[in-house]
């Protein structure tokens, strides 16, 4: 009973594990706290599409500039015309537009990318008449691991953070790792590893906390899974129950047959 009482003790997945956004003891739960977002701006990387849009009061000169339809791409099949008409950074971090020609962009932000377009339309638009539109095309990203539904996701959104990326995977099954969730990030330097903890209402001040372009969310599994025992203390008992109920039966045949 000792053994069977320390299995089940080990074996159940405890609230603690499954609840997000914990309380600390210096923080009680009915106390008020503000916490301040740790936003850090995207810088492009390679492969990357991004979706320019011109516009002045020029009707037939902004058009030489603008090699996407805005009306197709907020119609249906947006994700596919993003791709088709959006402009894609080369492995060299270079984007292709017509007139300008190459411009470099790799590691910027977006901010920035909008403060070179404009330096390099000075010479064809007054700075009054000009309107210059950079967005990426979606947050893409991918779930894998102990998720309900991993995939390839994307997001119409100019940020996105953690909890929004997993819940459109249908949120961490229970025997998945709240604790220590892994992404997987491409950065100017090469990829990075991050691990935060989903159940410290901490991480919302964790840099990581939103979802870049490109990202590979990686949610490991508990110690409980690979026990294959059960994911609550019930069914971890009925489990073991069931075990030593055919153990002993196979003991009572044995010594009837003799």
């Amino acid at each position: 009973m000792l053994v069977l009482l320390a299995i089940v003790g080990t074996s159940c997945i405890s609230k603690k594990k499954l609840t997000y956004l914990q309380d600390s003891k210096e923080n009680p739960i009915d106390s008020v706290t503000f916490t301040e977002l740790n936003h850090q701006d995207y810088q492009v990387q390679a492969n990357d599409i991004l979706n320019i849009s011109i516009k002045s009061y020029s009707p037939g000169l902004t058009q030489m500039f603008n090699t996407s339809d805005q009306s197709r791409l907020n119609g249906s099949g947006g994700d596919l015309m993003f791709y088709l008409n959006g402009y894609s950074v080369s492995a060299q971090g270079e984007i292709v537009m017509p007139v300008v020609g190459n411009v470099y962009v790799l590691g910027k932000t977006i901010t920035q990318i909008k403060e070179e377009l404009s330096s390099k339309l000075k010479d064809f638009f007054t700075e009054e008449s000009l309107f210059i539109n950079v967005q990426l095309a979606g947050i893409r990203y991918t779930v894998v691991g102990d998720v309900a539904v991993p995939g390839k996701y994307i997001i119409f959104q100019n940020q996105a953070n953690i909890f929004e990326a997993i819940a459109n995977a249908g949120d961490i099954t229970m025997v998945g790792d709240r604790k220590q969730v892994q992404i997987i990030r491409q950065t100017p330097d090469g990829v990075k590893f991050y691990d935060i903890d989903l159940t410290d209402k901490n991480v919302i001040s964790n840099p990581n906390f939103f979802v870049q372009p490109n990202d590979i969310i990686n949610v490991k599994p508990l110690p409980q899974k690979s026990l294959g025992i059960g994911t609550t203390g019930f069914q971890t008992f009925a489990s073991i129950l069931g075990v030593l109920a055919s153990s002993l039966s196979v003991i009572l045949t044995l010594q009837n047959i003799k």
